[in-house]
């Protein structure tokens, strides 16, 4: 019951990934990011184990797709996980099981991925990467990856075992760019609407990002927060 879209953005090096889905707290057990290296999910029958596997294999010298294929090879029921992996120079592995709930698949569009199970059909996870490929020009990676989050709920999203529409509770964004000591980091870990609080919540952080990496970097001289242009709080400007 999940849609993801893993995408990256060529000219800035940046990597992240969507993630919208009835389950709850999806933030907390199918994203993944090795910064400068590779972003990647963990899905249907989730098992962060798999995620951490991948992370530490890379870390420790080995090529992020062959990382993914090791780990799948050993874990004990692949058939029931659903793993998609982007690296930062654009390679792209996916391993959907033959036991995730239909409709499940992955698209394959320019920079990105998207992967889905117990879908309304195949057009959910191409609507994705279509709209992630067409607003390429002017808007940010974070911006391409919540609209492609955002079609694919248009476009049917997920279905429950009565075949209706079934709601978002929870979605998650992650964009790391290089050179940033930590990435945009943003969930919803429960709501009815769970893509458009997203929405909200990446609009609100987004304002204060740089304020929070300088922060980080060096808070001498840094005015307070709430005198940042583009504040939280549009009263106190």
């Amino acid at each position: 019951m999940t849609f993801t879209i893993l995408g990256r953005d060529a000219e800035t090096g940046s990597i992240g990934i969507g993630i919208a889905t009835y389950s709850l707290a999806v933030g907390a057990t199918c994203p993944f990011m090795l910064p400068d290296s590779s972003v990647l999910t963990s899905q249907a029958a989730a098992n962060p184990n798999i995620g951490e596997e991948i992370i530490k294999l890379v870390r420790n010298d080995c090529k992020p797709v062959e990382a993914m294929e090791q780990a799948v090879r050993r874990d004990p029921h692949p058939e029931y996980r659903q793993i998609a992996l982007l690296t930062s120079t654009g390679e792209i592995s996916v391993h959907s099981g033959s036991q995730t709930r239909p409709f499940s698949g992955y698209s394959k569009g320019q920079d990105c991925i998207a992967v889905g199970n117990f879908l309304k059909n195949e057009q959910v996870l191409e609507t994705m990467t279509d709209e992630f490929n067409g607003l390429h020009k002017g808007a940010s990676l974070a911006d391409r990856l919540v609209a492609a989050l955002d079609a694919g709920k248009h476009a049917g999203g997920q279905t429950g075992s009565n075949n209706k529409q079934l709601a978002e509770r929870s979605a998650y964004l992650m964009v790391h760019t290089p050179r940033e000591q930590f990435p945009l980091d943003t969930r919803v870990d429960y709501s009815d609407d769970a893509i458009a609080d997203l929405k909200k919540a990446i609009g609100a952080y987004q304002a204060m990002h740089q304020f929070y990496l300088a922060r980080a970097a060096n808070p001498v001289d840094l005015p307070p927060q709430d005198q940042w242009p583009g504040n939280l709080d549009p009263s106190s400007s």
